[in-house]
């Protein structure tokens, strides 16, 4: 019967661990381009001759929804959101990292950085220098970043072939083992940004569902636990020698 406890325990871990990818989903339904998480897992089956089919959980790690957000309106000049399959390459100073958030903005050394500081890339693995002398930026679909007839850079943008190599780092940040290649199939729009894909009322019936599981399980383990208890005290009552 110890079996049946073990077993339990390994679903609470999972759904533990489920619980706490659908609360930063939640957490992160407002997050510009942030791709919804969720977990992957499997059955053991199990004989565990109880009354109620259990089995372990293999646990196969997390996969990232890279479904695309639908891209709304702001108006903001270094707001930019990405039609296509493209990636921003920003740098955090040690190392580069592939983002779909385009809520871009200047630091004091007028340098386009991402809402959290990392430096946004040009096409030559530059930082972009915007100067601040009143004159209207606009950034064209290729990513050109212009004042007047002047050209101040380009926006690297990039693509992958394979979506499932990407790693979180962290918000809408992504690294990946895969080396990226020139986007040929996005374009970019001024004043817009992509929005996150999650559904918050979809994500808080799950988290219904999955504390509901987590109390199931945890009645069962109760009734196991006492159930093992009361068989010991059988055993050791001087009626059972």
């Amino acid at each position: 019967m110890e079996n049946a406890i073990y077993i339990g325990l390994s679903r609470q871990s999972a759904l533990r661990r489920e619980l706490s990818l659908v609360a930063n989903n939640i957490a992160n339904s407002s997050t510009a381009a942030f791709k919804r998480e969720i977990a992957l897992y499997s059955p053991y089956e199990t004989d565990t001759k109880m009354e109620e089919k259990l089995d372990f959980v293999i646990d196969h790690g997390t996969i990232v929804i890279h479904q695309p957000g639908t891209l709304e309106p702001t108006q903001n000049t270094f707001d930019v959101a990405i039609e296509g399959p493209g990636f921003f390459v920003v740098d955090n100073g040690n190392q580069q990292l592939f983002t779909r958030n385009g809520n871009f903005k200047l630091d004091p050394d007028n340098q386009l950085i991402t809402g959290n500081g990392e430096l946004v890339m040009d096409e030559g693995d530059n930082p972009i220098f915007i100067p601040q002398d009143g004159r209207k930026i606009e950034i064209s679909p290729d990513g050109t970043i212009s004042a007047g007839i002047e050209v101040l850079g380009i926006l690297k943008l990039v693509e992958f072939d394979d979506l499932a190599r990407m790693q979180k780092r962290g918000g809408s940040l992504f690294d990946t083992t895969e080396a990226p290649k020139p986007a040929q199939e996005s374009e970019l729009l001024q004043g817009h940004l992509e929005t996150s894909n999650v559904s918050a009322i979809s994500e808080l019936t799950r988290m219904i569902d999955v504390q509901r599981s987590y109390e199931g399980v945890k009645n069962m383990l109760d009734k196991e636990a006492e159930r093992l208890r009361t068989s010991v005290r059988k055993l050791g009552s001087p009626q059972a020698v």
